[in-house]
């Protein structure tokens, strides 16, 4: 392009910075760019609030706290008060909550005049994944008194943050309190994260009964989740229960059949922990019958030419 704005050089940051892969490479990329975009002789547009933010999340992604301080005294200089811009301060938050330094999120949060449902979610999530629940729980309550409502993506967030603190009780509360005080209708989900809570708490036999009082059908997922669960703390009997349940889904496509393979390992997997062998034998003859086969390993390892 002969001509370049600043919303050119921001669609393509963004660009870099929205699609996430394991390495984190384009969100190098788009860092990469940035530093072009100020280069002397390349560009002599300048960066705006929009390409802070994209930034910002570059640095969530890489988990690396020093570009982000970096970024942040970037923005105060060129806009003085970055608490006076919402996307910012919550970009500010969800950077320092994810990059471990959760006393500099709050700092920001605290701070800012403005925070809509984004900003509240980021700090609450941040909360919630440093151990910190109850306060995750006593922000999520006070964000009616900020005039801002908690929408389904704020309870998916926080329910599955939440699945490493092992506060069942206050978890089981706020699902409750989704419809009633909230106003949010519990989609699939939901349900979802509360029966990943219950598995990894051990507590079984309450996560197969609120699958079966759900008032919409469990998914394929749902099951998965719960047989995981019965495989960790050794739970044969209703790994059984949860597998029949699993293995009745119909193979419509070739990506269930991949699944159904790893339903059938699973429960092989139950039935190897309690050393039940003729089981196992069982559940490997009916994956022949029925023609499922488990995927083969590959290996992330790249062979170097010797040319």
């Amino acid at each position: 392009m002969s001509e370049r704005t600043v919303v050119t050089w921001n669609a393509m940051i963004a660009g870099y910075c929205s699609v996430k892969d394991e390495n984190g490479k384009n969100a190098v990329d788009g860092l990469c760019l940035f530093k072009e975009m100020l280069m002397v002789g390349v560009s002599e547009v300048k960066p705006n609030d929009t390409t802070l933010v994209c930034l910002l999340s570059a640095a969530s992604q890489l988990g690396m706290m020093e570009i982000g301080v970096c970024i942040h005294e970037f923005a105060v200089k060129m806009l003085c008060k970055v608490e006076d811009d919402v996307f910012i301060g919550t970009g500010l938050v969800d950077m320092y909550s994810k990059c471990g330094c959760l006393e500099s999120a709050l700092y920001v949060f605290w701070r800012m005049k403005l925070r809509n449902v984004l900003t509240w979610t980021a700090m609450t999530i941040g909360l919630a994944i440093h151990g910190r629940g109850k306060e995750a729980l006593e922000i999520l309550y006070k964000m009616g008194g900020d005039g801002v409502r908690p929408n389904e993506t704020t309870f998916t967030s926080l329910l599955s943050a939440c699945c490493h603190v092992g506060l069942v009780e206050e978890w089981l509360r706020l699902f409750r309190d989704m419809e009633r005080k909230f106003g949010v209708v519990p989609q699939i989900q939901h349900y979802g994260c509360v029966v990943n809570l219950l598995g990894r708490n051990g507590n079984l036999n309450e996560a197969y009964d609120f699958i079966m009082a759900m008032p919409i059908s469990p998914d394929a997922l749902i099951w998965r989740s719960l047989l995981s669960a019965c495989k960790i703390h050794g739970d044969v009997v209703m790994g059984e229960k949860v597998g029949r349940f699993l293995l009745k889904f119909k193979e419509k496509s070739y990506e269930e059949l991949a699944h159904k393979s790893e339903d059938f390992v699973a429960l092989s997997n139950v039935y190897a922990s309690a050393e039940r062998w003729n089981d196992v034998e069982v559940v490997r003859e009916k994956m022949k019958t029925k023609g499922v086969f488990n995927k083969s390993g590959i290996s992330s390892v790249q062979t170097l030419s010797t040319s």
